[in-house]
């Protein structure tokens, strides 16, 4: 019997890019980051996929990341693909897809993902920080995105590089089923 889904709930953080310090988070060795290419969307759906489903801070949140993270990170790869990723060896481990125009304002799609067994060596905070760079090489002042509440990305990570909280926490999937905003 399937886990029922419940409303995803999330916190508004902000970023202020003319305050972000360019190379203040490299990715540390072995690992490297480059931007994806446009036909490797099967490699940032299965690390984001793998990213969610694992980490119990989402458990119960299937309905949300299959109704918005997922497609809004398909669309990060319509023409010139908007996705960073970090790789051990060839491996993807991580990726962060991002949204220099959001409709919905928010401009990280899904937010630092990063397998389960390469957590904690400072691979999300160095993909944060480069994708914030890559927003505000695009000549964004600011950047939006969204964390659940009371997650470790809310509490520690979310704070990097200057991000601050905006509102209180809103559900971003109605009952209704009306999407009304991508995690991060």
């Amino acid at each position: 019997m399937p886990i029922p889904s419940k409303p995803a709930v999330l916190n508004r953080f902000r970023w202020k890019l003319a305050d972000l310090q360019p190379g203040s988070a490299p990715v540390p060795a072995p690992f490297n980051l480059r931007p994806a290419g446009e036909q490797e969307l099967d490699f940032a759906v299965r690390v984001v996929q793998a990213s969610y489903d694992l980490d119990p801070d989402w458990s119960g949140c299937a309905k949300h990341i299959i109704k918005t993270i997922l497609p809004g990170l398909r669309r990060s790869f319509e023409g010139e693909a908007t996705c960073l990723f970090v790789l051990h060896g060839n491996r993807v481990i991580a990726a962060s897809a991002y949204d220099p125009e959001p409709a919905d304002g928010i401009h990280l799609v899904t937010g630092p993902c990063v397998f389960i067994e390469y957590r904690n060596r400072g691979i999300g905070g160095a993909l944060l920080h480069a994708t914030l760079e890559a927003l505000r090489a695009r000549g964004l002042t600011e950047a939006v995105g969204l964390a659940r509440p009371g997650t470790p990305s809310a509490k520690f990570f979310c704070s990097k590089f200057g991000g601050q909280q905006l509102v209180a926490p809103v559900p971003v999937v109605q009952p209704s089923g009306a999407e009304t905003a991508v995690a991060a």
